[in-house]
C-alpha cells in the first residue's frame, strides 16, 4: 500500500536524545516533527553530567557553549573514607586533542531547554500533550495515531523515531523485545541543600560497607544527591541516610525533587523496524552509575540523525541499516560498564562491602592523583575512545583502524580563520580535510559527485592522531569515513557512491 506523506521524520520524545535527533535532522534540511505525550517541557530530572564526546557532539550542533555557561565545567573529586580523604580533577582529564577536557554538570532539564531553544531558532517546535497511540507502516511511509487534547490525529511520515523511554510506545508497537532484568539494589536521587560544611564546585564520595553516597554540585549552590535507598523514601529518609554515611557531620535541610529508583539493564533486541528506529533510552536501559545513560543516547541521536538526513536527500537506504551495526554494540558494552560501576556503589555482596570498606579509598588514592590514569579511565567512560568497526566506515571489521578510519577524528589547535578543527566540522555535511596539496581536478570531481552532501577544507599542517596522510573524510557525526596518505581521491569517490549519492532519486 502506498502511502503518502506531509513531512520526513517524526521524533517520539522530547528528551535530550529526540531533542538532539531532531536538531541533527533539521540541520540536514529534513522535515521534522517532534511530538511528546508530556504537558510542557519537564523541570527535573536525574541526568546531570556530560561528557567530553557528547560536548563535542552538542558543539556540532551549535549548542555546547551555551551549556557550558549553564553549567559547571571546573569540578574536582573528592573521596571520603573514615578520616582520610584524596582529591583530584574531573575538570581537566588531559584527554587527547579536544575542546572539552572535563565533565560538565548540566542538569537534563537545563540540556533540554538549550536544543529546544536552538530548534525553536530554526522553526521546529515541540508539539506537546501529543501521545502516540498507534503506528501502521506502509509502502511509503508510516502512519502515527496520535491523541491529542482527547481527540485522534493522523501524521503521516516517512520515517519514525522512538526517544520515547525504556516504557517506549514506539518499540511495543513495533513488536520488539527488551531484553535484560531489574537491578536487585535500588538507589535514591534527590536535590538537597545549599551545605555549607561541603568544598564547593567539588564531588563528594563518602565510601561506607553499604554503599557509595554522593554529592555532585549543581550551579544554583544546591547538592544532587546519589546513593543506596533507605527503606524511607521520604525527605527524613534522606537525611538519615546523608547522617549515617556521613557520621553525622553533615545535616541537610532543605529536600527536594526526591527520586527512588531500581535500575535495570535491558537492550532491545533490534533498532529498527521498516522505517521506524529506536534510540537512547528507548533502545538500551542500565544502571546510572558512571553518567552514560544521557550521553549514549545523544551519541546515539547523532549517528541516527545524519544518516536519515543522507538518505532522505537520495542516498541509498542501505546507510540506515550501519545505525544498528555501529551503536547497539557500543550500547551492549555501556550495559556491562554500568552493571558493574553499580555493584561496586551499591551492591550488597559481601566482597563488595569488603572492598569499599577496605580497598576502595587506597585505589582512589592511587588514581586520582596521577592524571595519566585518570585520562586512560576518561577516555573509556567518555566515549573519546568509541570506534566503529563496521558499518559505514571504509575499514574491514577487524581493521587495526590505521589512519583513524572508524574513530572520531582528533581535535586540535590549527593555522586558520578558527583555532580548532573541530571548529570547522559541523554536523551538515561530511567534510573533506585536506593536509596536502591536491590536484584541484580530483577534488572537483568528488564536489560535482557529492552536490551540496559535501565541504572542503585545506589545512596547511597534518593532523596528529590520524597518521601521515594526505586527506580525510569526516562524517557529520565527526567520526572518520575513510583517508588517504597521497593525493588520490578514489577511496573518498569510492565511499561517496556507495553510502551518500548511490541513487540519483530522492527516498520514498
Amino acid at each position: 500500500m502506498w502511502m503518502p506523506v506531509d513531512n520526513d521524520l517524526v521524533v517520539v520524545g522530547a528528551g535530550p536524545t529526540g531533542l538532539s535527533l531532531a536538531l541533527q535532522a533539521s540541520l540536514m534540511g529534513v522535515r521534522v516533527r517532534i511530538i511528546d505525550r508530556r504537558p510542557e517541557p519537564r523541570i527535573w530530572a536525574p541526568a546531570l553530567a556530560i561528557h567530553p564526546r557528547t560536548m563535542e557532539i552538542l558543539r556540532g550542533l551549535g549548542v555546547a557553549d551555551e551549556l557550558v555557561a549553564r553549567g559547571l565545567s571546573n569540578v574536582d573529586l573528592s573521596v571520603h573514607g573514615g578520616d582520610k580523604s584524596v582529591t583530584g580533577t574531573l575538570g581537566d582529564l588531559r584527554l587527547p586533542v579536544t575542546e572539552f577536557p572535563f565533565v560538565l554538570f548540566a542538569p537534563q532539564p537545563e540540556v533540554e531547554a538549550v536544543l529546544a531553544e536552538r530548534l525553536a531558532g530554526i522553526g521546529v517546535g515541540v508539539e506537546w500533550g501529543s501521545e502516540l497511540r498507534a503506528l501502521t507502516q506502509g509502502d511509503g511511509g508510516v502512519e502515527c495515531s496520535v491523541a491529542v487534547d482527547g481527540e485522534e490525529r493522523i501524521i503521516d511520515t516517512r520515517y519514525v523515531v522512538g526517544c520515547d523511554g525504556a516504557e517506549s510506545t514506539v518499540r511495543r508497537q513495533c513488536g520488539i523485545e527488551f531484553r535484560g532484568r531489574n537491578y536487585r539494589d535500588s538507589i535514591m536521587i534527590a536535590d538537597i541543600g545549599p551545605i555549607d560544611v561541603l568544598e564547593p564546585k567539588t564531588a563528594h564520595a563518602f565510601l561506607a560497607p553499604r554503599g557509595i553516597l554522593f554529592f555532585f554540585p549543581l550551579l544554583s549552590g544546591k547538592w544532587r544527591l546519589i546513593g543506596p535507598a533507605p527503606g524511607d523514601e521520604s525527605p527524613a529518609g534522606a537525611r538519615a541516610l546523608v547522617r549515617r554515611h556521613c557520621r553525622g557531620e553533615i545535616e541537610v535541610g532543605g529536600v527536594a525533587f526526591i527520586k527512588v529508583i531500581r535500575p535495570q539493564h535491558r537492550l532491545a533486541g533490534a533498532y529498527r523496524r521498516g522505517r521506524v528506529f529506536l534510540a537512547g533510552d528507548a533502545a538500551h536501559v542500565h544502571s546510572p552509575a558512571g553518567a552514560q545513560g544521557m550521553n549514549t543516547g545523544i551519541q546515539d541521536a547523532a549517528n541516527l540523525g545524519w544518516k536519515l538526513g543522507m538518505a532522505l536527500r537520495g542516498g541509498p537506504v542501505a546507510l540506515l541499516d550501519t545505525y544498528e551495526a555501529e551503536r547497539r554494540p557500543v550500547a551492549r558494552w555501556v550495559v556491562r560498564l554500568t552493571g558493574l560501576a553499580h555493584a561496586l556503589e551499591v551492591s550488597e555482596l559481601a566482597l563488595l562491602r569488603w572492598g569499599r570498606r577496605w580497598a576502595a579509598l587506597p585505589i582512589a588514592s592511587l588514581l586520582l592523583p596521577r592524571p595519566r590514569l585518570m585520562s586512560m579511565i576518561a577516555r573509556v567512560v567518555s566515549g573519546i575512545d568509541t570506534k566503529y568497526r563496521s558499518g559505514a566506515v571504509d575499514a574491514p571489521r577487524f581493521a587495526s583502524h590505521r589512519n583513524g578510519t572508524g574513530r572520531r577524528l582528533p581535535d586540535a589547535e590549527i593555522d586558520g580563520p578558527v583555532p580548532r578543527l573541530h571548529r570547522i566540522v559541523d554536523a551538515k555535511t561530511l567534510h573533506l580535510i585536506v593536509f596536502e596539496q591536491l590536484e584541484p581536478r580530483a577534488e572537483e570531481q568528488l564536489l560535482r559527485l557529492a552536490a551540496n552532501t559535501l565541504s572542503v577544507h585545506r589545512i596547511r599542517r597534518a593532523h596528529p592522531g590520524v597518521g601521515r596522510v594526505a586527506w580525510v573524510l569526516v562524517r557529520p557525526d565527526g567520526y572518520i569515513a575513510t583517508s588517504g596518505e597521497g593525493g588520490d581521491l578514489t577511496a573518498a569517490e569510492r565511499y561517496m557512491r556507495r553510502w551518500i549519492v548511490e541513487d540519483p532519486a530522492p527516498a520514498t
